[in-house]
């Protein structure tokens, strides 16, 4: 499967606040639960956003939500997910 740069890049900025010692593993859960959500052939921006909120359940979805915030993406379509995981 083949990812777009900004979605590669997008992963990246994600992972690097979660603690370098479990960083590769948490990577690989959210890269694995990115890929489950793909509609086509290409990871997209949106695939990853849509990835990291789903693998962010609980007290952890706050932390991802200020994250992504913080990136700059408008959660607006994400909110009906948002509300799914709480």
């Amino acid at each position: 499967m083949e990812w777009e740069q900004g979605a590669t890049a997008l992963l990246e900025e994600l992972v690097k606040p979660i603690p370098v010692f479990v960083r590769p593993m948490a990577k690989k859960k959210i890269e694995a639960i990115i890929l489950d959500g793909v509609v086509g052939e290409v990871v997209t921006v949106e695939d990853v956003v849509k990835g990291y909120i789903a693998s962010s359940p609980g007290e952890m979805q706050e932390r991802a939500v200020k994250l992504l915030k913080a990136k700059g993406i408008d959660l607006t379509p994400y909110e009906e997910l948002l509300e799914q995981i709480k």
